[in-house]
């Protein structure tokens, strides 16, 4: 299976120190190899990205040091799951 926007990540990762310097806080906004722009906030970066590209996968990530974890507890997997059901 194709991993969608896996060109753009690595991208971003190979650059993260750059963008550290540069744009920390900020969000960037990738399209294949190429750095588009970066945007105080994230609508600013997904209009940009909506005029230049329409309706197909770019990336948007803020540029911290560390990304924010995600955690969602199990029990809040299994209510999930089961309001499907």
């Amino acid at each position: 299976m194709q991993q969608v926007l896996r060109e753009e990540l690595h991208f971003f990762e190979k650059n993260k120190e750059e963008y550290l310097k540069h744009y920390k806080g900020q969000f960037v906004l990738i399209k294949g190899k190429k750095l588009i722009g970066s945007f105080t906030t994230e609508e600013e970066a997904y209009k940009a990205g909506v005029e230049q590209f329409g309706n197909t996968p770019f990336l948007i990530n803020q540029v911290v040091k560390k990304e924010p974890i995600n955690a969602i507890p199990a029990l809040m997997l299994g209510l999930m799951r089961n309001a499907g059901t």
